[in-house]
């Protein structure tokens, strides 16, 4: 039984330290928020930063990188301190699924996910945001008056509607001021931006079986950093054209030097073979798992976040 009552005083003193070393990092970002606020950076009338912090730091606990790593572990402070400023800057949440941490060469970085460019669209003024799938044999018309596309007619037959047979989306956003956004996107390049990510495959997976809400999302995503693009304050554009900036082939070199340094004095192999076995990688996870892998990491204080 003593051995017992160590274990657990053992286990209870480690974790308020964690929740003390955690307090003190949230304490040092939101000092810098404060000091952007005097400059013009704004937040949602219901969003608390704070939480938003606490909350992702949660989150972060839990996720691994592609080699099973807690992130908090594997990658550097400074990334992961850019991660979430990024959030909180953006007025997002990893909680709420708005963007997800993802591990690329030992640095976290932050994706916004199809809800948060909805979250921030409304943040701007969006009061609906309305998607549609263009089939073959549909009516659908628009026009261009002051370099804004204006949506004339779009007539759906039910017979139409077959996955292998869309040949565009849409997406009509209304916004407060009385102004309507209209984003049409053509199947070739909804495709050109689904390559962009990790896990798709031509004729298989969640972009075959559900064509039409990826076509949706796709386009109401783009339409959504539009809105953003336009009307957000100068801190939140600055911080969301920067996430949004990360090209797929940095990470994959990102990654592959990473492992190179991580197993150079290991393992011998050639250069060619990591890059090669990377790519592979990337077009072989699903969707799904692309997005980091939120396990349990264990309980151990990562060094850097320790006094």
């Amino acid at each position: 039984m003593a051995v017992t009552k160590k274990q657990e005083l053992t286990e209870a003193g480690k974790n308020q330290a964690e929740l003390v070393v955690n307090n003190s990092f949230i304490d040092g970002l939101s000092a810098q928020l404060k000091e952007k606020e005097k400059y013009g950076l704004t937040f949602p009338p219901d969003y608390n930063p704070t939480n938003a912090l606490t909350g992702a730091y949660l989150v972060l606990q839990e996720t691994e990188d592609k080699n099973h790593k807690c992130v908090l572990q594997s990658c550097t402070q400074a990334s992961i301190a850019h991660t979430l400023m990024d959030m909180v800057t953006m007025g997002l949440s990893m909680q709420k699924k708005q963007c997800y941490p993802v591990a690329y060469g030992g640095k976290l970085q932050c994706q916004v996910s199809y809800h948060g460019h909805k979250a921030m669209a409304h943040r701007y003024g969006a009061k609906s945001i309305n998607a549609e799938v263009i089939y073959e044999g549909d009516t659908f018309k628009y026009h261009i008056a002051d370099g804004r596309k204006v949506l004339d007619e779009h007539t759906q037959d039910f017979q139409n509607i077959d996955l292998d047979k869309i040949v565009g989306a849409y997406c009509v956003i209304h916004l407060a001021d009385g102004t309507t956004y209209l984003e049409v996107m053509n199947m070739k390049q909804i495709k050109t931006a689904w390559k962009k990510g990790y896990g798709y495959k031509e004729n298989s997976g969640t972009h075959k079986e559900f064509s039409d809400m990826m076509a949706k999302k796709t386009v109401t995503s783009r339409a959504c950093k539009q809105i953003v693009q336009q009307y957000g304050d100068v801190f939140t554009v600055d911080t969301f054209e920067n996430v949004e900036s990360h090209e797929d082939d940095d990470k994959v070199v990102a990654d592959s030097d990473y492992d190179i340094q991580q197993n150079a004095n290991s393992v011998d192999f050639p250069e060619d073979d990591v890059i090669d076995a990377a790519e592979d990688d990337i077009k072989n996870v699903p969707a799904e798992e692309s997005e980091s892998v939120n396990e349990s990491a264990g309980e151990e204080i990562p060094e850097f976040m320790q006094e």
